[in-house]
């Protein structure tokens, strides 16, 4: 008997220290960056944790404000928007990283169609004068970048005329 007790207390001694281990990690994720739920699983999930364990510690970050996909999908559309990638990439790589449709919409109406118009401007003006584009270079690099199909024929437009 006192062998099974001895092994329950050193199983829940384990599993307390692989939760603070679990929390650790997690702090030390978000001192430098957000992340979204599914990014801190993955990560934790590479360390052998358990999932249970993963999942517990990581939606106890989340009621106390400390994660919050909203906050990482701003930051995410803030940088890419900066980058110069369009709303269809940034959308795409949020839904990638299981964020709420809800969420995306409200962080990508950060920016206007205007906007976006004058990101994708300025990415051409710096392909432009970097090299001679065609018609068919400029079409194909704005959908790498992931503009929608009615921005880009308006500013090929655009640059056509000019």
């Amino acid at each position: 008997m006192k062998a099974v007790m001895e092994k329950i207390t050193m199983m829940t001694q384990m599993g307390n220290n692989q939760i603070d281990d679990i929390n650790s990690s997690i702090n030390r994720y978000l001192e430098i960056r957000e992340h979204s739920k599914k990014e801190l699983i993955n990560k934790l999930l590479k360390k052998s944790y358990h999932i249970e364990d993963i999942l517990l510690c990581v939606e106890n970050f989340s009621k106390q404000k400390l994660q919050s996909d909203e906050r990482y999908a701003e930051d995410f559309v803030r940088v890419k928007f900066e980058a110069g990638k369009g709303p269809l990439f940034i959308q795409e790589s949020l839904k990638s990283h299981q964020v709420d449709t809800d969420i995306i919409n409200k962080s990508m109406s950060l920016y206007s169609k205007e906007d976006w118009l004058n990101k994708a401007r300025s990415v051409i003006e710096k392909k432009v004068s970097s090299s001679k584009v065609t018609r068919e270079k400029l079409v194909s690099f704005l959908q790498y970048r992931g503009f929608p199909y009615d921005m880009i024929d308006q500013l090929v437009m655009e640059h056509a005329k000019s």
